[in-house]
């Protein structure tokens, strides 16, 4: 069969931080070890937004069009959709990622003209679904797949690799990662994304990691990591590489065991964790081995709030204490911490959020980000939100962007917390040591006056990934 995996467009998509669709890329893997044809649209990447989507696929041929579905990008999606379902009736629609694996019955519902979804990991349970689509078979059997009998929407139980060397490399030469730099942009020219780990097992309240990728943490050995930092290398011309995986130093051994096999290409290669490390999981000797190895100083660490009660509340298992002995930790092993801080969390006040500026000062941290409480699909603090009539059932996920105040926790409004938030941004950056990191480097430079411009000369409205 021919398969078309497509990255969606994303019309107020802000353009500066767009990485390699390698989801898509082991789907794209696991297709082709079937005997499929797979081809890869990354509409943001080829800059098509939906009114030249149909001309898009004027010329490509496929039996099956599969989407990763963002919330933020709902709408897009569905459009999308329609247009398939007029260009070429005949195709089975399949939708896939974040959103349908939270919401499997109801992304169906929204997606009337589409045929089927797929919640958690896919790389089992696509190349089942392709299987039975072509000979009939039953679908019962077809991990993760979510479908219509009758009136009713089924949704199996997903499947995840536990070995994840035997799902292969994502289909580099359908991505063409060399393709993914702007100038300004968060990818650099010799940058490509790599995930060791999959999994997390923390219950932090906000977060929706574990909704696709399960509790469980699974990691890729080191020579299959290793070999594919050289295949990335011999043929792209890859040298450095962000790990986007959510809990990269939770296992010591593992982290000791990937430093020593990578410290011999430490002239070669440079490391990023983009998403950012857990605080309790580093000690000095672990932070000393990752700078030998070639880790980036600049990294990111998810702190979250200044209050003691709040992390309580957000299930973070986290205390101050710990955080001001990591972050100085951090420091002492050369890294330039990055901060990441969430405000309007639901129970917090103002007086919380003041604490959550003073701490993000008081840490000298390089940089730091003030985002606002995002509803997340499926997540704890979303469901107990609706539960309790704070959010409507039908809340519209679409709101829910890195740039704007979807919710506001009782005894002020969204419009008072941007305003909250915004101060805190100009408070924060408005000193000598954010302003010499972002004039330090240009694309930090630029990621950073873009998001000024759409905060503060836009309104924070443009949606972004």
């Amino acid at each position: 069969m021919k398969i078309l995996l497509i990255a969606p467009p994303k019309d107020n998509y802000m353009g500066v931080a767009q990485y390699p669709p390698i989801g898509l890329g082991y789907l794209a893997t696991a297709a082709r070890k079937g005997g499929h044809q797979v081809e890869i649209l990354d509409c943001v990447k080829e800059k098509i937004n939906l009114g030249a989507f149909a001309s898009s696929l004027g010329a490509k041929d496929f039996d099956v069009a599969g989407f990763t579905v963002w919330s933020l990008a709902l709408r897009e999606v569905k459009e999308s959709v329609a247009i398939i379902k007029r260009i070429k009736p005949k195709a089975t629609v399949i939708l896939g990622g974040p959103h349908p694996s939270a919401l499997p019955g109801k992304t169906l519902e929204f997606f009337p003209q589409a045929d089927f979804a797929f919640r958690g990991e896919g790389e089992g349970g696509f190349p089942l679904f392709l299987s039975a689509l072509e000979r009939g078979g039953d679908l019962r059997g077809v991990p993760g797949l979510v479908w219509r009998r009758g009136s009713g929407i089924i949704a199996n139980d997903p499947s995840m690799a536990d070995d994840l060397d035997t799902l292969g490399f994502p289909s580099w030469d359908l991505i063409k990662p060399r393709e993914y730099f702007m100038p300004g942009s968060l990818i650099g020219k010799d940058t490509s994304v790599l995930t060791c780990t999959r999994g997390c097992p923390y219950s932090c309240t906000f977060c929706s990691a574990w909704i696709t990728a399960g509790k469980k943490i699974r990691k890729r050995s080191i020579q299959n990591i290793c070999q594919e930092l050289d295949y990335l290398d011999k043929n792209y011309g890859i040298k450095i590489f962000d790990i986007p995986d959510e809990n990269f130093t939770f296992d010591r051994n593992f982290v000791k065991e990937f430093c020593a096999a990578v410290i011999p290409y430490k002239k070669r290669f440079e490391f990023f964790l983009p998403n950012g490390i857990r605080l309790d999981s580093l000690d000095e000797e672990i932070l000393f081995l990752m700078r030998k190895a070639g880790f980036r100083r600049e990294v990111a660490v998810g702190i979250e709030s200044g209050s003691e009660r709040v992390l309580k509340l957000m299930k973070k298992n986290l205390s101050l204490a710990m955080v001001r002995e990591k972050v100085k930790l951090l420091r002492k092993a050369g890294f330039r911490p990055i901060g990441y801080f969430i405000l309007g969390f639901p129970g917090e006040t103002r007086e919380d959020m003041e604490k959550t500026v003073a701490l993000a000062i008081e840490l000298k941290l390089s940089a730091a980000a003030f985002t606002p409480f995002a509803p997340m699909p499926g997540t704890e603090a979303t469901c107990a939100l609706i539960e309790r009539g704070e959010l409507p059932a039908d809340f519209d996920f679409t709101s829910v962007t890195t740039d704007r105040v979807a919710y506001a926790p009782s005894g002020m409004t969204r419009d008072e917390l941007d305003v909250i938030r915004k101060r805190a941004l100009l408070r924060f950056n408005l000193r000598w040591r954010p302003l010499l990191y972002y004039f330090g480097n240009y694309n930090s430079f630029k990621f950073a006056w873009a998001k000024f411009v759409n905060l503060f000369v836009k309104g924070g409205q443009v949606r972004g990934q």
